[in-house]
């Protein structure tokens, strides 16, 4: 898989000192909802990318574990940004479901994982995305599956 534009500019700013906070700046002007759980860059690559998000309290429920929603949220951004970064300027997406199972209670700060194999993106087509989130002890605690509609733009 190509390193689009969009993918070769997050490597480089995961070099700067300060990337996350620079990072949930642009998310908050993009995408300001997707902002409010702090997302941290983790990993990116072609067709593969890693967020992680904190247990604090502004995510948490009232057990003391993160939030249903904001695992979701967690989710559904790794797998958008994942296609993203990979998608060339002929094409375009737009998720159109998300189907999630929660495994276990989310107890530590985590990480949502994304990976997509090379697609055709001249095709109209739908794509689900596989995502799971782990957490400190390596344990999966919510698995995912993103439905994203993708196509050649008009």
């Amino acid at each position: 898989m190509d390193e689009t534009p969009m993918l070769r500019a997050i490597r480089l700013l995961m070099r700067v000192p300060g990337h996350n906070l620079l990072f949930r700046w642009g998310l908050a002007l993009a995408a300001p909802y997707s902002a409010t759980i702090r997302p941290r860059l983790v990993h990116a690559a072609p067709g593969c990318l890693e967020l992680g998000m904190a247990k604090r309290r502004a995510v948490s429920n009232h057990m003391g574990t993160l939030h249903a929603a904001a695992l979701a949220n967690l989710m559904e951004l790794c797998g958008s940004l994942a296609v993203q970064l990979t998608i060339p300027r002929s094409a375009r997406w737009i998720p159109s479901g998300l189907d999630i199972r929660y495994r276990r209670k989310a107890r530590t700060a985590v990480r949502a994982r994304c990976s997509l194999d090379p697609l055709d993106w001249h095709q109209n087509q739908d794509v689900p995305l596989q995502i799971e989130v782990i957490d400190e002890h390596n344990e999966v605690v919510a698995e995912a599956t993103l439905h994203m509609r993708i196509g050649p733009r008009r």
